[in-house]
């Protein structure tokens, strides 16, 4: 008897693109997408990498997705996903703060750094940091309010680590 033996050849999974899914949520409704891809692990990790970018293109995703993302799951994700995009995009962030999908106290709190800490006070704290001096380099006259009202989350949060760092962050 003979076995044939098929080797599947590996297909490349194809990346999710930011236009691709602009596209999916004005023919199908953000709530179709955010649900599809949060079922799918492989292209929600993909999804908050892409908006933690900080690219103009997946913020935008992530503004049209959150309105219609269940607050817990995916609307967390989004929201500590552009959180991390301060870092690399302040202004592009700042941009979407628009108190409609993300405002400051979403992005630039501890409602939403908390979970997002680790156990490790000094990363934590650089972690606070590096998003404080991001926010402080942006100077577009348009994008001062906003700013101002991060600035202000981001040193209540920065507080907050350094008084809690003993029940937050216990020693190894």
């Amino acid at each position: 008897m003979l076995f044939l033996i098929l080797l599947a050849s590996p297909v490349p999974l194809r990346l999710v693109s930011p236009e691709e899914l602009m596209a999916k949520i004005r023919g199908q409704g953000a709530a179709a997408v955010v649900n599809a891809l949060y079922e799918d692990d492989r292209r929600w990790k993909e999804v908050r990498a892409g908006v933690a970018s900080g690219s103009r293109t997946w913020l935008e995703v992530a503004r049209r997705l959150k309105p219609d993302a269940p607050t817990s799951g995916p609307g967390q994700d989004l929201t500590e996903a552009v959180a991390t995009a301060l870092e690399r995009a302040p202004a592009q962030v700042l941009a979407v703060l628009d108190g409609k999908a993300f405002d400051a106290d979403d992005v630039c709190s501890l409602n939403t750094i908390e979970d997002t800490l680790g156990t490790d006070f000094q990363a934590a704290l650089r972690t606070v940091e590096r998003r404080e001096r991001a926010v402080s380099s942006v100077h577009d006259p348009a994008l001062a309010a906003r700013r101002q009202d991060c600035l202000g989350f981001l040193s209540e949060l920065k507080r907050e680590v350094i008084r809690n760092r003993a029940d937050w962050f216990p020693e190894r």
